[in-house]
């Protein structure tokens, strides 16, 4: 990716922060077309998307005033003064996003999360994800609240005073383990939050075939475990290259930022792909991509045709899968059995 190219990061954040506003919105039309009220979830990924929102105007803000996707190696030989003020002011846009960031891939992890408790509300199933759920957010507020006290009392980590590496060293400590720590963590538990579920679908009365089909629904996450471990190369590469192969200061910050932004926006974009099938079925009704997406429905449709299903049978995580990946479920059913819980 060429992060040396300001029309580039301007193009990249409109069309994908476009795309999130399609798939949220109809996410939220599909809601509205199964009369379904909002769940958690649904909370969850509007504050992603808002977000998101913020930091793709950052970037395309920081992009226009020349500020991301500059090098600081031509500067400094142009013009040496402007080097303190151009550094400061990167700076506090990479900060901006590490603390954003936090906030927003924290709310997408448990917003999925949430919604995998909606669908797999057994006794077997909920104790592990309400248990990831926990975790999840208390990695939010930890991290979050680490990068806003990571100098103590002596002020904010993005200010003035802590431009001055021997300032950093004397009040904020080694700040590179807070930082390694959350670029680890998080890439490990993008991973866990996609692969959650899959144990459980393998587990469904299903044939195995049907089983990996659903599975492969939900591994679209893997595109924002791809994005954060993108991330995470930079920061640690950044940290341990060879001087002659270390990126520029200018674009190293920049490749940071684009990144953490990729991350929120696929996460959103790959956890609302299995609620908008009612829309998508709308849209599309043949070719390739209706296919695609209406499997989901044919696969567990062929197992809920049979005629001796007991009602208390809707309750079954294969039947949750249909109404939640299909778009069949039916509004005025009690909450006990159509209606998914978030805890």
């Amino acid at each position: 990716m060429a992060y040396d190219s300001p029309h580039g990061l301007i193009a990249a954040a409109v069309i994908v922060q476009t795309l999130v506003f399609v798939m949220i919105g109809s996410r939220f039309v599909s809601h509205r077309k199964r009369r379904l009220t909002l769940h958690t979830s649904d909370w969850l990924i509007i504050a992603a998307g808002v977000l998101s929102t913020a930091l793709a105007i950052e970037q395309i803000y920081g992009a226009a005033t020349g500020i991301l996707g500059v090098p600081v190696g031509p500067l400094m030989k142009s013009n040496p003064q402007a080097v303190p003020d151009f550094l400061y002011t990167l700076r506090q846009h990479n900060y901006s996003f590490v603390v954003t960031g936090i906030l927003a891939i924290g709310f997408i992890k448990t917003s999925v999360s949430f919604f995998y408790l909606q669908i797999f509300s057994t006794q077997n199933h909920s104790p592990f994800i309400i248990a990831w759920i926990v975790i999840m957010t208390l990695w939010t507020i930890s991290f979050f609240t680490a990068f806003l006290a990571i100098c103590g009392d002596h002020g904010l980590f993005s200010s003035r005073f802590f431009s001055d590496p021997k300032n950093v060293k004397k009040y904020c400590g080694n700040t590179q383990q807070v930082d390694f720590g959350l670029l680890i963590s998080g890439t490990i538990s993008d991973l866990v939050t996609v692969i959650l579920p899959i144990p459980m679908i393998m587990k469904l009365n299903l044939q195995l075939s049907d089983r990996i089909s659903i599975a492969g629904i939900f591994l679209i996450g893997l595109l924002s475990v791809g994005a954060s471990t993108a991330r995470t190369y930079i920061g640690i590469y950044t940290k341990f290259a060879p001087k002659d192969k270390i990126m520029d200061a200018g674009l190293g910050v920049t490749a940071t930022c684009v990144w953490t932004l990729i991350e929120i926006q696929v996460g959103i974009l790959a956890a609302c792909a299995p609620t908008i099938r009612p829309v998508l079925r709308d849209v599309v009704k043949n070719g390739l991509v209706g296919s695609i997406l209406s499997s989901a429905r044919s696969i567990v449709s062929r197992k809920s045709s049979r005629s001796n299903i007991s009602n208390s049978d809707s309750t079954r995580p294969e039947h949750r899968l249909k109404r939640s990946l299909s778009g069949d479920e039916k509004p005025g059913i009690t909450a006990s059995t159509e209606q998914v819980h978030d805890s």
